[in-house]
């Protein structure tokens, strides 16, 4: 069976190309797709091809029996047959009956959630692999095996793995950047988008809550704030449906550690109450390669010097870092009235990191047109140092927003400002490079040679002149603005 979506599939074009293409080669495929939970995979999956060529099978977090079950029922419904589960006792006659099912003609056969099929000993790709090998090769197949719990998925490629060598494809998903996830939402201006982005991030799941809503207000409130709002309740349960955490609750202290502005390991330990030792690191580790968290140094930093945590996933961040701080407001509340009161005079400054994530996407997406620099590494930089410019000595902090190594060598440096650009940015940009290099940062004094390029990004407004007064300084200058970064994005 298919999933009944009705709504035009954004971006993927890519991954949808790929994948059509294997129906018509003269090889069968086995394609390994994995992403995180509501980024999209069933709904890519479920408008790739014909529905008279697929087989589309959606396992359950249960046992390896009732999935077999189950997938006996499936299949004798989509093709018409009266299958008896006596007949296929284990998942190697279950497989071999999917493998046959269907011929002469080509067919699709997608096993969604393959993760839950596999039980605790990997039975089931075992069982899968003895029959793949020796399949009748009378008719062209592709078989998709699909999977959220994207280490247990990506596991079946490993070395000592049963279906190693015969996965010929393979396709992780991602959430939308800040350009596609545009595309999914009603708003026409560009800020409110941004700001939709910054609050909730790419995951197609959260940002289809957001269409039926008038306002970006209206719906960040009901769907976002409100306690009973799908996209807060289901960020709330992110934790709960991730397979194979022991300890739940200490993950979701973690990411509320996080969210508190903690960054440093022993400062995450000492707030969310765990281990100052290994533990915390390895949960921590673990929240980064499932994508909620990033790990993070300064740009050029020594391999020993300590990582930054911070929340990768815009929905995450909003909700622990400030969904939670006003639980108590939105729970007595009308959230509406929660957003004016409390948070509305805080999204400028909350959307100053965000906008350095979309700032990036940005440049990326655009790079070719604009005939931009070729990035070769990008990055920032924070932290205090000495200010010996004067007669007594003082520490400074400084933020370079972009700190960019090109492909020719150079360096790219500049600022990200959701607000409004004035000359005092470039000035101080230079100013603070300039304190770098004089602190022996080497980085920092290739980027005050007159070859290294300055970028400056700005969602408020940019006077004109601006670019022919900050290059009289001696840098080539770009400059970004929302303009831009939206150019081209159909409003709906």
């Amino acid at each position: 069976m298919t999933t009944p979506y009705t709504e035009p599939l954004i971006d993927r074009t890519a991954e949808l190309s790929e994948l059509q293409s294997l129906l018509g080669r003269n090889e069968d495929s086995m394609v390994l797709v994995t992403g995180r939970r509501r980024v999209g995979k069933t709904f890519l999956l479920s408008n790739t091809w014909p529905d008279d060529r697929t087989f589309y099978f959606v396992a359950t977090e249960g046992t390896s029996r009732v999935n077999r079950l189950e997938l006996i029922r499936a299949a004798s419904q989509r093709f018409g047959r009266p299958l008896n589960p006596e007949d296929y006792p284990t998942w190697r006659t279950v497989f071999q009956m999917l493998l046959e099912l269907g011929a002469p003609h080509p067919l699709v056969l997608i096993l969604d959630e393959f993760q839950y099929m596999m039980g605790t000993r990997d039975a089931a790709a075992s069982h899968l692999a003895a029959v793949w090998d020796h399949r009748k090769r009378d008719r062209r197949l592709v078989l998709v095996l699909c999977g959220s719990a994207v280490r247990t998925m990506e596991g079946l490629q490993a070395s000592d793995a049963a279906l190693h060598g015969r996965i010929t494809r393979t396709m992780k998903l991602q959430p939308f950047d800040y350009f596609d996830a545009a595309a999914m939402l009603p708003f026409v201006a560009a800020r409110d988008c941004a700001i939709a982005y910054g609050l909730v991030g790419g995951t197609p799941r959260y940002l289809r809550c957001l269409d039926d809503r008038g306002s970006l207000v209206d719906a960040i409130a009901s769907e976002v704030l409100a306690p009973g709002g799908p996209v807060r309740m289901q960020v709330e349960t992110l934790m709960d449906q991730e397979q194979g955490l022991r300890d739940r609750q200490s993950y979701k202290a973690l990411l509320s550690a996080i969210g508190a502005g903690k960054t440093l390991v022993s400062e995450i330990a000492e707030y969310a109450g765990t281990s100052q030792g290994s533990a915390t690191k390895a949960m921590l580790s673990l929240l980064v390669e499932l994508g909620y968290v990033t790990a993070e140094r300064n740009f050029h930093a020594k391999s020993n010097a300590p990582f930054r945590y911070r929340l990768a996933d815009p929905a995450l961040r909003f909700q622990y870092e400030v969904v939670a701080r006003f639980r108590s407001e939105l729970a007595h509340n009308i959230p509406r009235e929660v957003w004016q009161d409390h948070i509305a005079a805080r999204i400028d400054t909350y959307m100053g990191r965000a906008f350095e994530r979309i700032a990036e996407q940005a440049y990326h997406r655009h790079r070719a047109r604009l005939q931009l620099p070729m990035v070769e590494t990008w990055a920032r930089w924070e932290g205090s140092v000495r200010d010996r410019g004067g007669d007594m000595a003082a520490t400074r902090s400084i933020e370079i927003d972009v700190v960019a190594r090109l492909t020719n060598g150079h360096m790219m440096t500049g600022a990200v400002k959701w607000g409004d650009l004035g000359l005092g940015v470039h000035s101080k940009h230079l100013r603070d490079l300039a304190i770098l290099a004089h602190n022996g940062h080497a980085w920092a004094h290739r980027a005050l040679q007159p070859e290294s390029p300055l970028i400056y990004v700005a969602g408020g407004t940019v006077p004109m002149d601006f670019k022919e007064r900050a290059e009289q300084d001696g840098h080539p200058v770009f400059v970004f603005t929302f303009e831009e970064m939206y150019r081209g994005r159909a409003a709906r």
